[in-house]
């Protein structure tokens, strides 16, 4: 089918406005469903994954792939929860335009949505948005078109409206076929897209219905026209007319702008090179991976040899489908604009650009860093084998989780999104069959000093035989913050062979990384090596490598230790009257107010706040914001954990007894 028959659409908003309910009331009223399904009952089209039927929320993409007289529609629905942002910025990769669903309110439009808003803003898509929920009391429909233009920007055009709100709603009128306030600006929005029909219109004072009609796909192309519908999904009202719009009105894969950034695309046209891109990735237990596929340029066919996205031999795209919620429904071939999946491709990763022939670099999604973390480990010996190649496979399938190994703590560590995002990757794992136990990581602390000293170990063993002998003299300096470690060979007159000072060196290297007052890292500090002793037969390498250790450990104990912290950039979103309860709360966690920034009705409180205090934040953040709060973090610098607190945290890691006895 050609690129001008198909509009891929992908549904936004946040977790209460309704999104996949709508989107099956869309796919019923097309004819592709028999039966409407509930998000209650867990029987809807999209939600078909344990986790998000259990949850009554869609926690990952899905596809309904349907066609008809007006050609192809992908529709994609997107998950509502902040905590599972990715597949909602990589879907927009693969559509061409966004419909932002909102559930009525007379106030506002929450900050995840303005958030989606931008992102999808900045891809390059299209953008249209449906009110759900209309039909709940106490609610002004002047003041709710007016929150949503007043954050969302004057593009935003009533299309169609509610013949009243609350339990009265049952039917909506085209507001822009009226003459009025909502007609003419639509006029307007159209005309703005367009220099030779704006010169028309100015000149004639009118547009024909035929022309506004034919302009439509290009205003909201370039953005200069945002449609607003009114919709029940439940009850089917406002239904036909929001896809008679999509399916006429919204922009189709041809018309896609040089905006949208598309990678590796030259003409876009299917006697081209294949460029393709892989948006999303999952785990079937009988199909294996599967990628879902957006194609940009030429024609993709069931087992086409493709060339390797990560280098090497060539691959082989088998199992090419259409997607319809769960299901994939072969196909005998795909052109641009298409969306598909091909299965048991194990290589394939969220991002990359497939071609058929020459290379293309990978596509970078604007994704968020991820700031939560769990320390993971087997639960048993049988999962240990398994537990690793399990957890990369999760975060193959979702970009904003991510594994490694700390090594300051030696923990194996997951970072995630939030709490929430992380426990439900993690329940992935364990529903494959492998046991997950989970802790709260500790902080990656570091050691340093603030003082010189002096430090000295003789180390001497005679066990029969030869015995073992090394004598290290060590000055120890606090180096600038961030300066690293310095060694410094001060030695003279042969007082300890040249061929056993990096011996010296290699033990202070080591007990760096093991810590000395709190088992944690030690950092920024200079290292002076200026006398020792030697025996001619007992010294040795390992000699001199444990003295150089105890007399770094000697040293660091009278140089006026101290531990360093990490601090994190914070960015709290909160809405204004919640501002109060918020600020206070991060005085409480030694937090540092950077600014605040004001987004409609919600406060951006920039701040530095030591992770320690941020572990579990987003469980009080929701409770003190009534759930509309949202926050994200990154690392930002090191500082030093104040006096009060060092002598708790060095009792409680249970390290500075151990080095005070091997000091004496």
């Amino acid at each position: 089918m050609p690129a001008d028959a198909i509009r891929n659409v992908a549904f936004l908003g946040t977790s209460d406005s309704g999104k996949t309910t709508l989107l099956e009331a869309l796919a019923f009223h097309f004819g592709a469903l028999k039966r409407q399904g509930s998000v209650a009952e867990g029987t809807t089209v999209c939600d078909f994954s344990p986790e998000s039927i259990a949850k009554k929320h869609s926690l990952q993409a899905a596809v309904v792939h349907i066609e008809g007289p007006f050609g192809q529609l992908n529709l994609v629905d997107t998950p509502g929860y902040p905590d599972f942002l990715a597949d909602a910025v990589t879907a927009m990769g693969a559509a061409g335009a966004v419909v932002l669903t909102l559930a009525a309110r007379n106030d506002s439009v929450p900050f995840h949505a303005r958030r989606l808003w931008k992102l999808a803003g900045d891809a390059g898509c299209a953008r249209a948005v449906v009110v759900t929920k209309a039909d709940q009391e106490n609610l002004d429909l002047e003041r709710i078109v007016r929150s949503i233009r007043e954050a969302l920007g004057k593009s935003v055009v009533p299309f169609t409206l509610p013949n009243q709100t609350g339990a009265g709603f049952s039917s909506v009128h085209v507001a822009g076929d009226q003459d009025g306030p909502w007609h003419q600006m639509l006029v307007d929005a159209v005309v703005e897209a367009d220099d030779a029909l704006m010169e028309r219109y100015l000149e004639s004072g009118a547009v024909s219905d035929e022309e506004l009609e034919r302009h439509m796909p290009i205003a909201m192309e370039k953005g200069t026209l945002v449609p607003l519908f009114f919709v029940n999904p439940l009850k089917g009202i406002g239904v036909k007319e929001l896809d008679e719009f999509m399916v006429k009105e919204f922009p189709t894969a041809g018309m896609e702008p040089p905006s949208r950034k598309l990678p590796a695309v030259a003409g876009g046209r299917p006697d081209e090179r294949l460029v393709a891109l892989a948006w999303k990735v999952t785990t079937d237990k009988h199909l294996g991976q599967i990628t879902y596929l957006r194609v940009l340029q030429g024609s993709m066919k069931p087992d086409m040899q493709v060339v390797h996205p990560h280098g090497g031999k060539g691959m082989k795209l088998t199992g090419l489908s259409s997607i319809f919620g769960k299901e994939l429904r072969p196909v005998a071939q795909a052109g641009p604009g298409a969306i598909v999946a091909v299965t048991r491709v194990e290589d394939l990763r969220v991002g990359d650009v497939i071609v058929s022939e020459g290379s293309a670099e990978p596509h970078a999604f604007p994704l968020p860093e991820p700031f939560n973390s769990l320390a993971v480990r087997p639960k048993s010996r049988n999962d240990e084998q398994k537990i690793s190649g399990e957890l990369h496979k999760i975060a193959k399938e979702d970009p904003t989780f991510r594994v490694r190994r700390e090594p300051s703590t030696h923990e194996m560590i997951c970072d995630g999104l939030s709490e929430l995002h992380l426990h439900t990757c993690l329940a992935r794992v364990e529903a494959r069959g492998v046991g997950v136990e989970t802790s709260i990581p500790r902080i990656a602390y570091q050691e340093t000093v603030t003082g010189k000293a002096e430090g000295h170990y003789r180390h001497k063993k005679q066990t029969g035989g030869s015995g073992q002998f090394g004598e290290a003299y060590i000055r120890l300096y606090p180096n600038t913050r961030g300066g690293g470690f310095e060694f410094l060979d001060e030695v003279t007159g042969g007082a300890i062979p040249r061929q056993f000072i990096p011996a010296v060196e290699k033990g202070v290297v080591e007990q760096m990384q093991k810590g000395i007052i709190a088992s944690s890292q030690v950092v920024d500090i200079k290292v002076e090596l200026y006398d020792g002793k030697y025996h001619e037969v007992d010294s040795d390498e390992i000699s001199f490598k444990i003295s150089g250790a105890r007399a770094l450990q000697d040293a660091f104990l009278k140089a006026r230790p101290i531990l360093l912290e990490p601090i994190m950039e914070v960015e709290i979103a909160v809405p204004s009257r919640f501002f109060g309860d918020v600020s206070g709360d991060l005085n409480t966690r030694r937090g540092r107010i950077l600014g605040m920034e004001t987004d409609g009705d919600f406060q951006v409180i920039k701040a530095n706040v030591p992770l320690a205090e941020m572990q579990g934040y987003a469980t009080p953040l929701r409770s003190m914001t009534a759930g509309e709060g949202s926050f994200s973090m990154r690392f930002d610098h090191y500082d030093q954990v104040p006096s009060y607190l060092q002598e708790k945290l060095v009792a409680e890691l249970g390290a500075h007894k151990e080095a005070v006895k091997e000091h004496a």
